[in-house]
């Protein structure tokens, strides 16, 4: 599932990719997101991997040069290995982005969020919900390699239901306009894996 969602992702950036004809002048931290993201989890003691698609969405709002408010949600559904619904995982993220540029087109990054999950499952006859505060912080980087190309790469640890948690991020990003681009990312860490697909615009 995951490699076809690679390929298929890889294709829509290659199909749009002769559309790219305009740099976004500067690195943004202004910007709203759609995000459709597919995750593997290898739960270690079973032979068979947890496989779920999720849909989501981010905000960053600047308030100052270097720093701007973020919120991002992300609902993601795992099925088990018969294909029936198993959980259901909800996060929201509500944060603060500092950032500065340490070269032409480069900007490093670091965020701090209160992390909220919300985990639903069931079993077919009855329904669990769990949740718990968290947090989550992150460290980046931003850079344009050419005019309509954009590179990040970034780590990030989290806490929640008292499980803490380590992932490592790669993304390409494609500006099809000045203010609109398509990014693909790929994140790792701790037995997941996720591919996520997103359509972005500057304001």
């Amino acid at each position: 599932m995951l490699t076809y969602s690679i390929r298929s992702c890889f294709l829509i950036i290659l199909l749009t990719f002769p559309a790219a004809n305009a740099l976004s002048e500067n690195i943004s931290f202004d910007y709203v997101e759609g995000t459709f993201t597919s995750s593997t989890i290898d739960p270690g003691a079973s032979p068979h991997e947890l496989e779920g698609n999720g849909i989501g969405f981010a905000l960053s709002l600047s308030f100052n040069p270097h720093y701007a408010i973020t919120l991002a949600v992300l609902a993601t559904t795992f099925n088990t290995f018969q294909n029936n619904p198993a959980d259901t995982v909800k996060t929201t993220n509500l944060g603060i982005t500092g950032h500065t540029e340490i070269a032409e087109a480069t900007e490093i990054f670091g965020n701090a969020s209160l992390l909220k999950t919300e985990i639903t499952t069931t079993d077919g006859d009855t329904t669990s919900m769990d949740k718990e505060v968290g947090y989550n912080l992150k460290i980046g980087l931003r850079h344009f390699v050419h005019k309509s190309i954009e590179l990040e790469f970034g780590a990030s640890h989290l806490y929640a239901l008292d499980y803490p948690a380590n992932t490592l991020n790669a993304e390409v990003r494609l500006y099809m306009r000045k203010q609109l681009s398509l990014g693909l990312a790929y994140i790792t860490g701790d037995n997941k894996d996720s591919l996520s697909l997103n359509g972005r615009l500057n304001f």
